[in-house]
């Protein structure tokens, strides 16, 4: 997080930088990207360490910080490499203009893609039900309930039982459930 100074700096010094960025981009001919170039610039610059940043807007040259002259190079190379972050992150597509794109016959392509969190939710209550049908006693119960389900350290456990039994209740439980998701008879 950067300091409320730099904040204010940015702040104060953004229209200058926004006509710094609408420059370069016109060179570069991406004068209508010159907002999205100079927003891209700062908010890798706000990721950046915030004892860097204090220090670039400490250290003073010619009038400007040194925080300046990083902005604007980094404006500088974003709006005019290829290779820089901005411009081949949006790398445009190429086009001519002879492509009429509503007579396209683009493929529909499905999205059959996995909804693991459903998967992992449909396990967690096979898990529970297979749980709640086992023939458990009362601290075997608590203790995979505590472990397993409330995702509780045994270290935490309040009771008498040693770190050992624990480990050793939870398991046994653990290898009865799985079990009984392989198929395997119990008894």
């Amino acid at each position: 997080m950067a300091s409320e100074a730099v904040n204010n700096y940015i702040t104060k010094r953004y229209e200058r930088w926004l006509d710094y960025s609408l420059y370069h981009c016109g060179l570069a001919g991406i004068s209508d990207e010159a907002t999205d170039v100079l927003n891209e610039v700062i908010c890798s610059l706000l990721q950046k360490r915030s004892k860097l940043l204090d220090k670039l807007l400490d250290t003073k040259k010619n009038g400007y910080t040194e925080l300046d002259f990083f902005v604007l190079k980094m404006i500088k190379l974003n709006a005019s490499s290829p290779t820089s972050q901005y411009r081949s992150r949006y790398k445009p597509l190429p086009v001519d203009d002879n492509v009429d794109y509503s007579r396209l016959d683009i493929e529909d392509i499905s999205d059959d893609s996995e909804d693991r969190n459903a998967e992992i939710l449909e396990k967690l209550h096979l898990v529970r039900e297979i749980y709640e049908n086992l023939d458990l006693g009362d601290l075997a119960a608590r203790v995979f309930e505590f472990h397993f389900f409330q995702d509780g350290n045994f270290s935490e456990w309040k009771g008498p039982e040693t770190l050992k039994q624990l480990y050793e209740i939870y398991n046994g439980v653990q290898e009865l459930i799985k079990k009984r998701l392989k198929g395997e008879s119990l008894f």
